[in-house]
């Protein structure tokens, strides 16, 4: 199978491409990276419940840098969806379908990480269970989408 020509909407695909790769690094690694570093703390639930209550903020930007990187995800993938068509339309849209399954997943995993903060906010009916217990239930939740701690 050959190509015969590249048209101009794939060119401009490729380059959204490019770009949007460029747009998802650095909030994918500031939140995966940088916020995990300083929050997670090998093995000790208890400190890295105590370091996410300390740092909420940095916590919730975590999140939001997550959230952000899926949203310029999505833009990739249909990209790459109208960059890959014309080679194969099938197989483009197979994996366009497989990408976003996974994106919406860890969309869901990350949108998770909010019920670590309600475990570990101290509301009046989680008094009924030991802080030790939350604290391993809130580094569960964390546990969810990142490498084992």
């Amino acid at each position: 199978m050959t190509i015969s020509t590249i048209d101009e909407s794939q060119r401009k695909a490729a380059r959204v491409v490019g770009l949007t790769y460029l747009l998802a690094i650095p909030p994918a690694l500031f939140a995966g990276v940088y916020v995990s570093s300083q929050l997670i703390v090998y093995n000790n639930a208890a400190e890295t419940a105590r370091n996410i209550m300390a740092h909420e903020r940095l916590f919730r930007l975590g999140i939001a840098s997550d959230l952000i990187a899926f949203a310029v995800d999505v833009v990739l993938i249909a990209a790459l969806y109208a960059v890959l068509k014309p080679i194969n339309r099938n197989l483009a849209l197979l994996a366009a379908f497989w990408r976003l399954i996974e994106t919406a997943l860890f969309v869901v995993v990350t949108l998770n990480d909010f019920d670590v903060l309600r475990v570990l906010s101290g509301a009046d009916y989680l008094r009924v269970f030991d802080a030790d217990r939350l604290q391993a239930l809130a580094r569960l939740s964390i546990g969810a989408c990142s490498a084992p701690f």
